[in-house]
């Protein structure tokens, strides 16, 4: 799952503006256009000075325009344009994450009449000090999940006008109206938040943040809510990643959209209190960590594994770098997964020893089944082994282990892969022997500590090619 690339510098004057409400994924190029080219409040400078205007949504930029003329609406102080297409700019499909706005800004028109900068050399840096100053993200640390749950309820009782500008077009009218309260339930059957409100169907979110969404966990969900009275719930799931492919029954929310929508609603309140501006606050905290999270994405092939170490040292919190370690492991999973490894699997996780990824695949050696292949963390590159048919925690069952490793050293071999790693001059360690992880796994490893993942599928290939060989 390649995530979209980074909005490019642009050095030309660019205003953007928010249009969530007006666009959906079966906007066509004339209806992204009218999405993007009217009504906003734009005073004379940006009239003046602008020479593009992008439409976002999602995070997303959907349309890119070359303006031509202003004009005014019937509403005083709103304005809006006239343009081209603008594929010189070659922005459509890219992300605005990196461009979080400044600290109390809640507005769905947003200026960069100097140009869009290039992106940070070091962004984790800047993003993990934003966030460390804001008090709302100082207390959510290590409970983000239920961090945002609690406040979005908070929000959907206290300022009920407002949230229903964020989330009652999520959901469809119920004509039976059994529905006939406006509330809130945390925390039902499992389900992270219910939203009712008088003659609408419930409006069921399951909130992601650092963790990957599963099907099998929205399907369960989606199950419950079958049984519910009424006009069949709506499902949205809100997360900081999409799912891997679209799951039938649930509309994909993502962080960076709540905190596009949280604005647009609070551009249309004229209302100055400490509700309003926890919101605010709150809106541009989601932007700061979706941009955080943004930093785990996979944007090419040629990308190290790993997140960049010293980056990963400016972030006080152990539980963030941990979290950010665990989300690219995943989705170094999905890429590798994608690249189309048919045999075997790929899985992901955590250790002490930090993040890792894993690849094996079944075969039979000297009459036996096991499972084969590499595991790569914190900068070991390890040939392994998973033996069933000796697992155990006793000396003898890891002695037993060794004697099988040994009578079969090309599992252990990395001669066919000194062209895809680039270590020909380093030793398999340990020098004698193997290493070993009770109660069924043994290694060797060779240091590789900046491997890319185009050489894990590389390695994936010459491996699996070798096994198909081996194997009986």
């Amino acid at each position: 799952m390649r995530a979209p690339d980074p909005i490019p510098a642009i050095a030309e004057p660019i205003v953007i503006f928010v249009i969530n409400r007006a666009w959906s994924p079966d906007s066509d190029s004339q209806a992204t256009y009218d999405a993007t080219r009217m009504y906003w409040r734009v005073g004379s400078d940006t009239r003046e000075r602008s020479r593009y205007a992008l439409g976002v949504a999602g995070g997303i930029v959907r349309g890119a325009f070359r303006i031509q003329s202003w004009h005014s609406s019937e509403e005083e102080g709103r304005w809006g344009f006239e343009g081209v297409p603008a594929p010189e700019l070659g922005v459509v499909g890219t992300s605005v994450e990196r461009l979080a706005p400044p600290r109390g800004a809640a507005n769905p028109v947003r200026r960069y009449l100097d140009g869009v900068p290039p992106a940070e050399e070091r962004p984790v840096e800047s993003l993990a000090h934003e966030l460390n100053i804001e008090p709302l993200a100082r207390i959510m640390y290590g409970q983000r999940e239920l961090f945002h749950s609690n406040l979005l309820a908070w929000f959907f009782d206290t300022l009920p006008e407002t949230a229903d500008s964020v989330f009652r077009d999520l959901t469809v009218d119920d004509p039976s109206g059994i529905g006939s309260v406006r509330s809130v339930e945390r925390e039902r059957e499992s389900l992270d938040l219910v939203l009712r409100w008088p003659a609408a169907a419930p409006l069921v979110i399951e909130n992601k943040v650092f963790s990957l969404p599963e099907r099998e966990q929205l399907d369960e969900y989606r199950n419950k809510t079958a049984k519910w009275k009424g006009a069949r719930a709506q499902h949205v799931l809100l997360s900081m990643s999409p799912p891997r492919e679209p799951v039938d029954g649930w509309t994909y929310l993502s962080y960076q959209e709540l905190s596009e929508r949280i604005d647009l609603a609070l551009a249309e309140c004229d209302e100055v209190s400490y509700e309003i501006e926890t919101v605010r606050r709150y809106s541009r905290i989601v932007r700061l960590l979706s941009a955080l999270l943004d930093t785990t994405a996979v944007h090419s092939m040629k990308e190290p594994v790993w997140l960049d170490g010293d980056q990963l040292a400016a972030i006080d919190l152990r539980q963030t770098r941990t979290a950010l370690q665990k989300l690219r492991a995943r989705r170094v999973q999905v890429v590798l997964e994608e690249m189309g490894v048919h045999r075997g699997w790929v899985e992901a996780g955590h250790t002490r020893g930090g993040p890792l990824v894993w690849w094996r695949r079944g075969v039979r050696v000297g009459g036996i089944s096991i499972q084969a292949g590499w595991q790569y963390q914190s900068g070991q590159f390890r040939r392994c082994v998973v033996l069933p048919h000796l697992i155990g925690r006793s000396d003898g069952d890891r002695n037993a282990r060794a004697e099988f490793a040994a009578a079969h050293p090309q599992l252990f071999d990395f001669a066919p892969l000194d062209d895809v790693l680039g270590h020909t001059d380093l030793l398999p360690m340990p020098l004698e022997g193997f290493g070993h992880f009770a109660p069924d796994f043994v290694h060797r490893y060779v240091k590789a500590p900046d491997l890319t993942i185009e050489q894990l599928v590389g390695a994936t290939q010459a491996i699996d090619a070798q096994l198909e060989a081996l194997g009986e």
